[in-house]
């Protein structure tokens, strides 16, 4: 019988050809109202892909362009549920973190993860601001180092968080490659420290045990930066979904949150976000 005949006969059968899965990216992280940051910036990061996002809500930020002025933890329970409901259908290929928040909510997804294990795991260590301001207590900050990162893929951090996490400052590519290496110390498979700006260059230093990889960009000037960190870890897990090598996810990601930041549109009043929606605006 043709393959004509053939598919011929199984649709008047009623038979389907079988689909392959869609690919599926997990974000772990919280809600920002202003839509800037967080899991909204997160998802529409995926969807930017061309990937299916799920995720687990930690806690909700009542904020805007202008600051924060309220939060609330979502309890240890709920946060756990979520991860079961999407493990148990949806399967992702990979996932991220981003604000766990507490250290309650730091165990429970710590837990979770060593109970049904994600291989493409990008654990970005939201714990200090991009300006230098802590965003939870040293302890939880520890916790976030001892827990979250053996055996993760990747940890992104920012200039700052580097310097938390590995107890030394960071003030130019020599000590943001020492940096790597402690970080690299603590179990994880491959370190990016991201956004660190020298001489109006923007540096990432990549590190995977080995040797360096320096990803840079012109620095742009520019106030529209909110939500900056979100979008560059879920780009590199989207891409991480799509089955790209983790540089090449790196390098798409770097030049996508470059074009991200250079078609921001003016929201708000304040420090207005980043745009992961940029190819589709016009």
């Amino acid at each position: 019988m043709s393959d004509f005949l053939s598919a011929l006969t199984g649709d008047m059968t009623g038979e389907k050809k079988e689909e392959t899965p869609h690919p599926v990216a997990l974000t772990i992280a919280g809600s920002d109202s202003g839509g800037g940051a967080g899991i909204q910036a997160d998802l529409k990061a995926f969807a930017a892909c061309g990937v299916h996002g799920a995720s687990v809500l930690t806690l909700v930020t009542a904020q805007n362009t202008q600051g924060v002025s309220g939060l609330e933890m979502l309890p240890e329970h709920l946060v756990r549920a979520q991860f079961e409901a999407v493990m148990g259908d949806l399967r992702p290929a990979a996932a991220k973190t981003g604000a766990l928040g507490s250290e309650a909510v730091i165990g429970t997804v710590a837990e979770a993860l060593s109970e049904r294990p994600i291989d493409k795991l990008v654990v970005d260590p939201v714990i200090v601001s991009k300006h230098g301001d802590p965003l939870m207590p040293e302890r939880a900050q520890r916790m976030i180092r001892d827990r979250m990162l053996e055996g993760a893929m990747l940890v992104t951090p920012n200039r700052h968080e580097a310097e938390a996490l590995c107890g030394r400052e960071v003030g130019n590519v020599a000590s943001m490659k020492e940096a790597a290496k402690r970080i690299y110390d603590f179990g994880v498979q491959h370190v990016l420290i991201k956004g660190a700006h020298f001489d109006k260059i923007v540096r990432d230093i990549f590190f995977d045990g080995t040797g360096f990889i320096e990803f840079g960009a012109d620095r742009i000037d520019s106030s529209r930066v909110h939500g900056s960190g979100c979008v560059y870890s879920a780009v590199i897990t989207a891409r991480l979904a799509l089955e790209d090598e983790l540089p090449e996810a790196i390098g798409f990601a770097r030049d996508f949150i470059s074009k991200a930041i250079e078609n921001a549109p003016l929201v708000g009043r304040g420090i207005a976000p980043v745009n992961p929606m940029h190819e589709y605006w016009t």
